[in-house]
């Protein structure tokens, strides 16, 4: 079941005895616990009936009493349980999940894990299992120019692609700032580079994006310019995601000129954004395959040494070396 189908389905409040909601992205698992935990209960009926345990500091046996208690002056109890990963006996729950009390609601947030194939078709005989799968880099822009409507605004592919490098596949804190404009962003709004600047921090000029536009046209100038302004704000934009940006980015680049380049393996590579894939491919046409593994070995390399493998050189030092290299 995808997320907009269960969220449909509990908008329309036809709720199942048990929800799995597994994966490693955690974002659509925070969403769909927290309807739940906002909307199936009334609030003046929770202090009673709505249990939140938390999987360090419970067991499964712990949660299936809790869910089989008798509801107090409603139909249901519902009993959610965060950091699941970390609850004992996983297994039992599969095991109740198979007969589950009819009286109860169970969800279980288990965040970067997931069911045995077995498990999963135990627990679906009765309910739901969700698997929340982890976005891909090259789909995270498309993510934003859809998501960014549920906020009722709009903003141009350009926008979002300066989104998507500097903050990375955060789903989470994406939807936060989203949340942060509709204090004094008024509905059919358009988010502007300069509102997001403003904003969010993150400079129109001097950005992940704009870093990668400037090495793979190879202005050497306008890359040191905005390497200064990272590394005077390293922060806000710390290594591991210019470093992730910049692998994903050349690794795309060689898959295109590995590919066969058609349509098909243009919108794999680089999403269905006809913004992205046009500027993407002159960047991959303007590359040897060699150069660009080169550059790939480079950021593997600062991957390591950013992760302190063999370098002593503070975060600024090393992205000022890292960029020369790519450069020359």
């Amino acid at each position: 079941m995808t997320y907009d189908q269960l969220l449909t389905q509990l908008q329309k409040k036809q709720f199942l005895p048990i929800y799995f909601l597994m994966g490693e992205e955690p974002f659509y698992i925070d969403e769909i616990s927290n309807y739940i935990e906002e909307n199936v209960m009334p609030e003046e009926q929770r202090d009673f009936n709505q249990i939140l345990l938390y999987g360090k500091e419970t067991d499964a046996d712990e949660v299936i009493a809790m869910a089989k208690e008798f509801p107090f002056g409603t139909e249901k109890r519902v009993v959610i349980v965060k950091e699941a990963k970390e609850l004992k006996n996983i297994d039992r729950l599969v095991k109740y999940a198979e007969t589950p009390t009819k009286t109860a609601i169970v969800v279980i947030c288990y965040k970067y894990a997931s069911l045995k194939a077995t498990q999963v078709k135990a627990v679906e005989k009765n309910g739901v299992v969700f698997h929340s799968e982890k976005m891909r880099d090259n789909k995270l822009s498309a993510w934003i120019l859809s998501h960014v409507k549920k906020y009722q605004f709009k903003m141009q592919p350009v926008v979002a692609n300066m989104l998507a490098e500097n903050i990375g596949v955060d789903l989470s804190r994406i939807d936060n700032e989203f949340k942060k404009l509709t204090i004094f962003l008024p509905p059919n709004s358009e988010i502007t580079a300069e509102i997001v600047e403003k904003n969010i921090g993150i400079s129109k000029e001097y950005n992940v994006f704009e870093l990668k536009d400037a090495l793979a046209v190879r202005n050497k100038d306008k890359a040191f310019k905005i390497v200064h302004y990272i590394c005077q704000n390293i922060k806000q934009t710390p290594n591991v995601v210019t470093i992730n940006s910049l692998s994903s980015f050349y690794l795309s680049l060689l898959a295109y000129n590995l590919s066969d380049k058609t349509i098909e393996a243009k919108a794999k590579i680089f999403g269905k954004n006809d913004f992205v894939q046009r500027i993407n491919v002159q960047h991959a046409q303007n590359h040897s395959t060699l150069e660009l593994q080169k550059i790939i070995s480079i950021l593997r390399e600062y991957d390591a040494k950013n992760k302190g493998v063999d370098s002593n050189l503070s975060d600024e030092e090393l992205l000022k070396e890292l960029v020369y290299k790519i450069i020359h």
